[in-house]
């Protein structure tokens, strides 16, 4: 419906109070009949729309790019914000139009319809039940440090979940609680001929879900932090902490040069730290120990049976505990 974006900044606004129809009509100055309709069309859509006695409110708090920047002071990331109701995935659109974004713009959207994850795995956001952004950068670097770029998003991520529950990094892009992923990280890059272009950092956080909401197949894997935390979490404020962490470490080492503030945190926080895994390339499994995480952001590695060290950059591999997913 043609009132549809009204009636969402709206109730965004209005969160978490239950507004009276006549309310709503006279503050939008739409007819009783079109609000109406429009909310059908939301609630077809997905919106968690809550209803009662001719009072509406959404029963979840979504995404309100005005309250994220409450407060924030950013030096480079999210001084400039984009965002979408719905789109197929916020890194394909800033790949996409990589040239028309500026240097630490985030993209967010309510809802992510064909989004991935590493190595071509799908990932999806439902509407106020989690998290998708992406963050463009354009920095005069080495590909290499693309790694150290998901590290440093890692730390930012532990800085700001942490405030809402215990968190644990599996290296190089998970976020895990009670031993199940809450949120990932995607690092892409664009090139012409040899010139990186930019570099776009995708985050999805699992912030409402419910265990029946998940696909079956992930159900052992996976939580939320609502599943772990039993509160319904705010994704305004999640993603303000975030922008604010992500800000401070990057403005720091883009200065600098210097990683340790944030892979001091990556290795505080690891779950593979001292521990064996299996590294999977392909067909391949080898068994190795986890030694450290250097400046660069690699991890460490020792397989098993030789005596010299090896670093693995995030590429087409896999890493698994000996006995499990972690």
């Amino acid at each position: 419906m043609i009132y549809s974006s009204q009636l969402i900044s709206y109730f965004k606004s209005h969160f978490p109070y239950k507004i009276p129809l006549h309310k709503i009509v006279s503050d939008l100055e739409i007819n009783k009949t079109d609000v109406l309709d429009s909310i059908d069309a939301l609630i077809e859509q997905g919106y968690p729309m809550y209803t009662s006695e001719d009072h509406y409110q959404f029963s979840l708090p979504l995404i309100h790019v005005e309250a994220i920047k409450k407060g924030l002071n950013p030096s480079i990331i999210g001084k400039s914000i984009l965002f979408k109701d719905q789109l197929p995935s916020t890194n394909g659109l800033a790949l996409e139009n990589l040239a028309s974004f500026s240097h630490g713009e985030v993209i967010l959207t309510d809802f992510q319809t064909s989004g991935k994850g590493r190595m071509g795995r799908s990932w999806q956001a439902s509407l106020g039940k989690s998290i998708a952004m992406s963050i463009i950068l354009k920095p005069t670097i080495d590909n290499r440090h693309a790694v150290l770029l998901t590290q440093l998003t890692a730390a930012a991520l532990a800085k700001a979940l942490g405030s809402l529950t215990d968190v644990l990094i599996k290296w190089p892009n998970d976020m895990i609680v009670n031993n199940k992923k809450v949120a990932g990280i995607l690092t892409e890059s664009q090139f012409n001929g040899n010139v990186l272009e930019g570099i776009v950092i995708g985050t999805g956080i699992n912030t409402n879900l419910v265990l029946d909401e998940m696909d079956k197949k992930i159900q052992s894997k996976a939580t939320s932090l609502f599943q772990e935390t039993d509160h319904i979490i705010d994704p305004n404020l999640l993603i303000q902490s975030f922008i604010y962490w992500f800000d401070d470490f990057y403005t720091n080492w883009e200065q600098t040069r210097d990683s340790s503030p944030f892979i001091a945190i990556c290795k505080e926080k690891s779950i593979l730290l001292n521990r064996e895994i299996i590294v999977r390339q392909g067909e391949s499994s080898r068994l190795a120990q986890v030694v450290d995480i250097n400046p660069l952001g690699e991890l460490i590695i020792q397989y098993k049976g030789e005596e010299a060290l090896e670093s693995l950059q995030s590429l087409d591999f896999s890493i698994r505990g000996k006995d499990a997913y972690i």
